[in-house]
């Protein structure tokens, strides 16, 4: 072999080593990131009791969710399957001119995520497929899935003045997403 030939072959040696290297390196950093997206951030315990209480008093008069969920009906309408909550607190409408909704669900370890996607999909439904009343129509698109640690909420909550559906679907929807931030705030100040 000669020099020429051994200078290139230790070159190209050298590249292919080089880039090897930070092929195994990438690798190592997505491997990292895979491990930190399915742990979840450490939050304080919280009673969803004592959420569902904050929320409640933040609304007063205005908190019109006032039936009850069971598990059968959490999946059945909401798409969360009981295994996959250590405990939830759900409440809807008793009557169907009305969607004002309030899910807390603590999910097990590993499913938080499962309900991410489930409310995900049931906020997706009300928006695009669902019928409803034109005032609710444009209250649903305000609704918000919230996640803190393995804290799952779905919120659809306040109440439109009247003056304020007279104004039209801007009004409404400004005032809606102003009152599901009731809601949002109470529940990132009980987590500080």
């Amino acid at each position: 072999m000669s020099n020429k030939t051994k200078g290139n072959f230790m070159k190209n040696t050298k590249k292919m080593i080089s880039m090897i290297l930070v092929g195994v390196m990438a690798l190592s950093l997505v491997a990292c990131g895979k491990k930190n997206e399915n742990k979840e951030e450490a939050v304080k315990d919280v009673e969803l009791s004592t959420i569902h209480s904050a929320v409640s008093e933040a609304y007063g008069d205005s908190y019109y969710p006032n039936m009850d969920y069971d598990a059968e009906t959490l999946e059945n309408i909401f798409g969360v399957k009981a295994e996959w909550c250590e405990e939830f607190i759900a409440q809807g409408p008793m009557m169907s001119a009305s969607v004002d909704t309030f899910l807390a669900i603590k999910a097990n370890e590993g499913n938080v995520q499962n309900v991410v996607d489930a409310l995900q999909s049931y906020r997706d439904y009300l928006i695009n497929d669902s019928m409803q009343y034109p005032t609710n129509k444009v209250k649903v698109q305000a609704s918000e899935v919230k996640k803190v640690g393995n804290y799952v909420f779905f919120i659809l909550l306040g109440e439109i003045p009247m003056e304020v559906e007279e104004q039209g679907e801007d009004a409404i929807l400004a005032t809606a997403k102003e009152q599901v931030a009731i809601a949002v705030n109470t529940i990132d100040e009980l987590f500080k």
